[in-house]
């Protein structure tokens, strides 16, 4: 298990790459470090490539993950692109959290199974972050 959190300069977003098996503490702390980054970048747009991740999550977990962004600082900007493999044994596991998320009326994540999608949604209707003054 382990990640990568860096700065996609060219199309001004945070990309995060897993892989292995994850459960919810280490789900927690790769969130940590994307939002650091978004931070530190005065970025909203964060793309999650779940491709070769696998969860190690009891269904009660995932009901209980989602979290309102708004509480971590990015405001109406925020959009965050979950990317999955379509044929990944945690597939289902990835579409009930999306679809948690939506019923608690969380419309800045969506979930794809293609880059190109996930590109296109994040770069769409951006507002520009000013960083708070000093």
């Amino acid at each position: 298990m382990g990640w990568t959190v860096d700065f996609l300069e060219d199309r001004q977003m945070v990309r995060v790459v897993a892989e292995g098996e994850f459960s919810r503490a280490d789900l927690r702390q790769l969130t940590r470090d994307a939002v650091t980054e978004g931070h530190r970048r005065h970025c909203a747009r964060f793309l999650i490539d779940h491709r070769l991740t696998r969860l190690a999550l009891g269904t009660a977990e995932i009901f209980d993950m989602p979290r309102r962004g708004e509480d971590a600082g990015f405001g109406a900007d925020l959009r965050i692109a979950i990317l999955i493999d379509p044929a990944s044994g945690s597939r289902a596991d990835f579409e009930f959290f999306a679809i948690q998320c939506g019923n608690l009326g969380i419309h800045f994540l969506r979930l794809f199974f293609d880059l190109d999608s996930a590109l296109d949604w994040l770069g769409r209707d951006r507002v520009t972050l000013v960083p708070p003054p000093r």
